[in-house]
């Protein structure tokens, strides 16, 4: 089931919260919110979700281990076993098949190659049991003795396929108890339906651009770049409105969920970019991998080549994935070594063009090796004119036309200019409480009825990130 989805709307939406609020009782509504959470994951993983259940039968008892056994030894042993748990799942499900193909290409074997339906949201419900553990073994949280509110805490369905990856530690209370004020539930919906607006009325129609430029017979220097900018700005709307959906919904059931976005296309940088991109993604490498490989301590350079090559394989199992991890690591390194101290030294104005041209270049490019998982270095080529027909033609020129206006407001909304404002006027007091009230109410009708129309007869359109 998807958010972006009438049923979800109109159907699953009412029932829970009607479900939900009627009653009063916190432990009743943890069973309400997880029935409701195996329903939604059900929905289309009709199988998987017995092997989320058991992950999350195994992790809780892998908890309540490292906590029952009192030397560091044994406690060290039984969080290797935990490691060794998840990663095996995640292995035989995501990557068994690659690996045996590149095994049997290498070695001119033939292996036979295993098959297997990757089960949706895998690699953050994963992430999430994996983080539980550590941090009862670091005693960073306290090891949870219900195993039906660990399971919330996993299958809860705003963040459960998609992320943010949300830690147990940041939402321990909040699992026990919560209370969900009318300001909560206001700010949440709102919030929900201006994710609802990325992905339905830009991400979606950003993607049919992308489709149209490269599904073009004659490739052209422009349509390739134009491609790979309607890309970027279709996955930064994607993926940054599926996490406002996320927190949104949280925040109508009480859940504060720490942010995944913040502007990440007005970065200067790759290393600026990464502190705004994918947050709780960031986040989760720093850390449970960098800090413990030594982070900025020693080893630097190898710490972010390990971090940003399992960063490119947990995005997929292909190798444009894993060159796109290197990628950035190669950036990230370059950066922090000269790059970053040389645009220090310019003059201010030229440092800031120079940087941000910069940014959004390899940004643009980096995602273009994220989308092409074949024939990648010939599509690179592209991008440099080698193999190109013409600069352009009358059809690129013809399709960029005809989404030029929303090129223009992908750009506008992907710079924070409307929350610049609005935080000056509502601080200034120039805005009154029931004026931002109003404004908000019809902000959210707008966007919902909006997006329900151009849902109305068009096709099925999963979130990008669904395949990670």
């Amino acid at each position: 089931m998807l958010f972006s989805h009438l049923l979800f709307l109109y159907v699953f939406m009412p029932a829970l919260f009607l479900a939900y609020f009627l009653i009063k009782n916190n432990t009743y509504r943890r069973i309400v919110l997880t029935a409701f959470s195996l329903l939604f994951y059900a929905w289309g993983e009709p199988v998987a979700i017995f092997l989320m259940i058991g992950l999350v039968l195994g992790d809780y008892l892998f908890g309540l281990l490292i906590d029952h056994v009192y030397t560091a030894m044994a406690k060290r042993l039984w969080l290797i076993a935990a490691i060794a748990f998840n990663l095996s799942i995640l292995g035989v499900y995501k990557y068994l098949g690659f690996f045996t193909e590149t095994f049997n290409m290498v070695f001119h074997a033939q292996v036979p190659v295993i098959s297997l339906t990757m089960p949706i949201g895998i690699s953050f419900f994963t992430f999430q049991t994996m983080s539980y553990v550590i941090d009862v073994y670091r005693d960073d949280a306290k090891v949870q003795k219900s195993f039906f509110t660990l399971l919330l805490y996993v299958s809860f369905f705003p963040q459960l396929i998609a992320g943010p990856i949300v830690r147990y530690k940041d939402i321990e209370e909040q699992l026990a108890d919560r209370h969900v004020e009318v300001k909560d539930f206001n700010d949440g919906i709102f919030r929900f339906s201006v994710g609802l607006a990325k992905k339905v009325l830009i991400a979606d129609c950003c993607g049919l651009a992308v489709t149209s430029l490269y599904g073009l017979t004659d490739v052209t220097f422009v349509s390739r770049w134009a491609g790979a900018l309607f890309y970027t700005l279709q996955l930064y709307f994607d993926f940054s409105g599926y996490s406002d959906m996320a927190i949104g919904l949280g925040r109508m059931f009480g859940f504060r969920f720490l942010e995944n976005f913040n502007y990440p296309l007005i970065s200067r940088s790759a290393t600026e970019f990464w502190r705004r991109w994918h947050m709780s993604l960031g986040t989760f490498f720093r850390d449970y991998v960098y800090i413990p490989l030594g982070g900025n301590r020693h080893d630097q350079q190898r710490n972010i080549l390990v971090v940003w090559f399992l960063t490119g394989l947990w995005h997929g199992a292909s190798w444009n994935f894993i060159l796109w991890g290197l990628y950035y690591a190669v950036l990230l390194m370059w950066e922090k070594s000269s790059l970053l101290k040389t645009f220090e030294k310019m003059p201010k104005p030229v440092s800031f063009v120079t940087s941000h041209a910069y940014a959004l270049f390899v940004t643009v490019f980096g995602f273009a090796i994220f989308y092409f998982d074949t024939n990648l270095l010939k599509n690179l080529g592209y991008l440099f004119g080698f193999g190109c027909t013409a600069v352009t033609d009358i059809f690129t020129n013809s399709v960029i036309f005809d989404n030029l206006i929303l090129l223009l407001a992908a750009l506008f909304f992907s710079v924070p200019v409307i929350p610049t404002l609005w935080k000056k006027l509502t601080q200034s007091g120039k805005m009154p409480y029931i004026a931002e009230r109003l404004l908000k109410t019809v902000a959210v009708i707008g966007f919902i009825a909006a997006a329900s129309i151009r849902l109305v007869g068009n096709s099925y359109s999963a979130f990008l990130y669904f395949r990670f």
